[in-house]
């Protein structure tokens, strides 16, 4: 591991050097995670991809998250200690303006990466298709394996074409048909910190606030149609009705930002396409916090209220279709957290 770097106090984007080529940094901010993150970081060092770097940012952890991480000897491995507490949004974008490497993913500390992740990720960049410039690829992701915090696996979700267009691969994110998660996408560095990074105002849905827009700012999305990463569900934590709500407003500004970026880039039927799809989009984001209470007291009453509160995003064609598709995958769950 290398020694802990000094924190910048200065203007970071004045002395960045250029990136390095071909280097992929792996974003990993974490706070009071010791176990899952030492399986986040082993499924890192254990990538058949040589050029790496792993920075692992700790958020003040007060277990012993910081001893376990000092315990891994690995050149590639980068270790900042925050003194002050930064909060989900700004740690992540800590990683991503620290990063060296010409590529850039966020790795969520309890999400396990498949050896051969990054080096496929990586590769359309690298070697792109016949017919595919590299500067025309904003983002390559792939569907994840959905598990528990004790690994066991519930379901894979939903890969998309090997090429499409950036407005399509959010549209149909929204609508229940792609399966990207935050630890599934690779991007280029310089384009992530073009678009703002992980940004406060899109609150804890920073990640696609960030990835949406550097997608966008090119013309093709590309998908690796296998799951290369383990994504952790944490059925059962706490939810409130106004955590609903603060999402929904979240929601409500990235859904704003991405469809302004896409007019921008690719014209009015882009971002046609994106503003038709918000009720999509606002109604996945209530179903998939609804689904955090499963398991615990008064999860089906906060649905119902949640359903009387938002009628206009809750009885909607999407929760419908949602519901007969993915509704097996709820039960799953339920069983899943009551025999814990």
């Amino acid at each position: 591991m290398m020694p802990t770097p000094p924190q910048d106090s200065g203007n970071l984007e004045d002395a960045r050097p250029a990136p390095v080529p071909g280097r992929v940094t792996i974003g990993l901010p974490t706070i009071n995670r010791s176990r899952l993150a030492q399986r986040a970081i082993r499924s890192v060092l254990a990538q058949t991809y040589g050029n790496l770097e792993l920075i692992v940012s700790d958020d003040l952890s007060t277990d012993d998250t910081l001893e376990r991480v000092k315990e891994i000897a690995d050149p590639r491995l980068v270790l900042f200690e925050q003194k002050q507490r930064l909060g989900l949004v700004a740690n992540f974008d800590f990683c991503l303006r620290h990063a060296t490497g010409e590529f850039f993913l966020l790795l969520g500390d309890d999400d396990v990466l498949e050896p051969q992740a990054i080096e496929r990720l990586v590769q359309p960049y690298l070697s792109p298709a016949a017919g595919i410039s590299p500067e025309a690829i904003g983002v390559v992701w792939c569907p994840c394996l959905i598990a528990g915090a004790d690994s066991g696996r519930f379901w894979t979700t939903e890969p998309g074409p090997a090429l499409e267009s950036p407005a399509a691969l959010l549209v149909e994110l929204w609508a229940g048909n792609r399966g990207p998660r935050l630890s599934s996408i690779l991007m280029r560095t310089q384009d992530g910190i073009a678009a703002g990074g992980y940004q406060q105002r899109y609150g804890d849905l920073c990640d696609i606030g960030c990835w949406g827009q550097v997608a966008l700012e090119r013309e093709q999305a590309v998908c690796i149609r296998e799951p290369l990463v383990q994504y952790t569900n944490h059925y059962g934590s706490t939810t409130s009705q106004s955590a609903v709500r603060q999402w929904q407003q979240w929601a409500e500004v990235v859904h704003a930002d991405l469809a302004a970026a896409a007019g921008a880039k690719h014209g009015r039927g882009a971002e046609a396409a994106i503003r038709r799809a918000k009720r999509n989009f606002l109604g996945g984001i209530t179903l998939t916090i609804l689904i955090q209470t499963i398991g615990k007291p008064g999860w089906i009453r906060n649905g119902v209220r949640e359903a009387f509160r938002s009628p206009g995003v809750f009885f909607s064609p999407y929760i419908v279709r949602r519901l007969v598709k993915d509704g097996w995958k709820i039960l799953k769950l339920r069983q899943h957290a009551k025999q814990r």
